[in-house]
């Protein structure tokens, strides 16, 4: 069976990209991928650099002022689907779905849409494309749940992570690229509003009078469109007058590595569906504290494998200080956390179990 993996982006490498990637480390005998990405750049050289037969295509999605563009590159795509004989198509987020469903269908291909995100339900053309999937695949619970009453076939397949590759490289990181004496406490991730680094700043008053030898490290950059969001971030530090405690890296390709040296790592999102960097920290044996929404509560049991705090209160920066004072205080509830996150990851997101239930999946959704 022969499955296209389409991606929305080629300037960015997420954690959707590093996830599908990892699921397809050993593949079986029946099945071959090959990836599509809108133009080269750092994506497409990843894709490659991991061994995948890339297709650089511009496709385009539906415009408003000139739909007949959507309808040319939707026949012209069509034809090539056709020439290439795909069995199946994934769009690895929801965004990719917009510029594959309507090729896709006039290819007579099926399309499946491996889900990451929660759009808007009340917006029109979101449901369209949902409709025209064969399935929906959700990376948890919580959004397969907030999709189920708009699509008849939706599965859950968890993502996976690549345990020996991190592994290795969190073996090969010797020196500390942070000062060992300093509470470190560390955020990851793509700098915009949803994910909430804010709180973490606002957060840092009331740790400073608890842990006065403390540094908050914020890991990750906005893209275009949020930079605003990004500058704001680094005006709230001097409003706060605690410029000191805080350092802004930017994007980073050792995260991984990074992460072993933080002592706390903190995921602040209002909602997350699936966030790979706990799963990361989890093997980095980084204790997290994470909002108690979304799939962060499939990943985090409280008190057992990381911390909760509640992020919709209206006291949520104060509640993220408490835990993190905790954790920091709580020396034996700390090793504690370390050695069953280890053992939780390994049990329940291997890469084992989860790819042979992702393939199985994708044979289903083909027939």
């Amino acid at each position: 069976m022969k499955i296209l993996i389409v991606h929305t982006r080629n300037d960015i490498i997420s954690g959707a990209e590093y996830a599908i990637t990892d699921m397809l480390n050993t593949l079986p005998a029946d099945l071959e991928f090959e990836m599509m990405t809108p133009g080269y750049g750092v994506l497409s050289e990843y894709l490659e650099g991991r061994g995948f037969k890339v297709h650089v295509k511009k496709y385009s999605g539906p415009r408003r002022r000139y739909p007949g563009l959507y309808q040319l590159s939707s026949f012209l795509l069509m034809r090539w689907l056709k020439k290439q004989k795909f069995d199946l198509i994934l769009c690895n987020t929801f965004a990719a779905s917009f510029r594959m469903s309507l090729g896709a269908k006039w290819a007579g291909i099926k399309i499946a849409i491996y889900t990451r995100e929660y759009f808007s339900k009340k917006k029109q053309v979101n449901l369209n494309q949902v409709n025209r999937a064969s399935s929906i695949i959700a990376v948890s619970e919580d959004v397969k749940d907030y999709y189920g009453d708009m699509h008849p076939h939706v599965n859950v397949c968890h993502d996976t992570i690549d345990i020996g590759l991190i592994n290795k490289r969190l073996k090969d990181h010797k020196r500390s690229l942070l000062e060992e004496s300093v509470f470190n406490i560390g955020f990851i991730g793509r700098i915009t509003r949803y994910k909430q680094p804010d709180l973490v700043i606002r957060a840092l008053p009331d740790i400073i009078k608890k842990i006065p030898n403390v540094h908050v490290h914020i890991v990750g950059k906005a893209v275009s469109q949020e930079y605003d969001f990004e500058l704001g971030l680094k005006q709230l530090v001097k409003e706060l007058k605690i410029d000191s405690y805080v350092t802004f890296w930017g994007y980073r390709s050792d995260s991984i590595e990074l992460m072993k040296d933080f002592d706390v790592l903190c995921l602040t999102s209002d909602r997350e569906p699936f966030p790979r960097t706990i799963l990361e920290s989890m093997l980095a044996g980084t204790p997290v504290v994470c909002s108690n929404t979304g799939g962060c509560k499939e990943m985090v049991r409280d008190n057992i494998t990381g911390l909760h705090f509640d992020v919709c209160s209206d006291e949520n920066s104060v509640k993220l200080a408490k835990q993190i004072i905790r954790l920091s205080n709580d020396k034996v509830l700390y090793k504690e956390i370390v050695t069953n996150s280890l053992n939780f990851i390994q049990e329940t997101f291997g890469p084992k179990d989860q790819t042979k239930h992702f393939f199985n999946t994708l044979r289903l959704i083909s027939k």
